[in-house]
């Protein structure tokens, strides 16, 4: 019997990345996975934290390219 790559795909998370993050935009709701030091660069010129917003780092999204409110986890 042949095995459907499809539904694996589908119903399989995507393998963890050493040294990555996942990233939500608060504007557009795309997640993106992201190196740390890309999340540092995204965050320039001035880095703001706020730890009591789930979207809590001010940066520029990786996809929409907007300097939004980022949530970021190191796991999916």
């Amino acid at each position: 019997m042949p095995r459907d790559d499809t539904r694996t795909a589908l119903f399989s998370a995507a393998a963890r990345k050493p040294g990555t993050l996942i990233v939500e935009c608060g504007e557009c709701r795309a997640r993106a996975r992201v190196t740390y030091a890309d999340l540092a660069r995204r965050s320039l010129p001035v880095p703001l934290w706020q730890p009591w917003r789930h979207h809590s780092r001010l940066a520029r999204c990786p996809v929409c390219e907007q300097r939004t409110w980022l949530a970021a986890r190191w796991f999916d």
